[in-house]
């Protein structure tokens, strides 16, 4: 378990330190990336959604006619 723990806490630190020297190395390619996953992410939360509405009429109008 300690092991473990041990290998999770320097993979987050080779991580963090990966990650700030990308960012200073390509600061508006990091940039440009933040920006298209925030926008993936806000398509995917909306299509979600839709999903959801969609997949909930067909109950609601059973309900309705009944």
């Amino acid at each position: 378990m300690a092991k473990t723990l041990g290998i999770l806490i320097g993979g987050i630190f080779v991580g963090a330190v990966a990650m700030e020297v990308i960012r200073r190395k390509y600061p508006e390619g990091l940039g440009r990336l933040c920006a298209s996953i925030r926008e993936r992410t806000a398509k995917a939360k909306q299509a979600f959604l839709d999903g959801y509405r969609h997949a909930m009429q067909p109950e609601e109008a059973v309900e309705a006619s009944a």
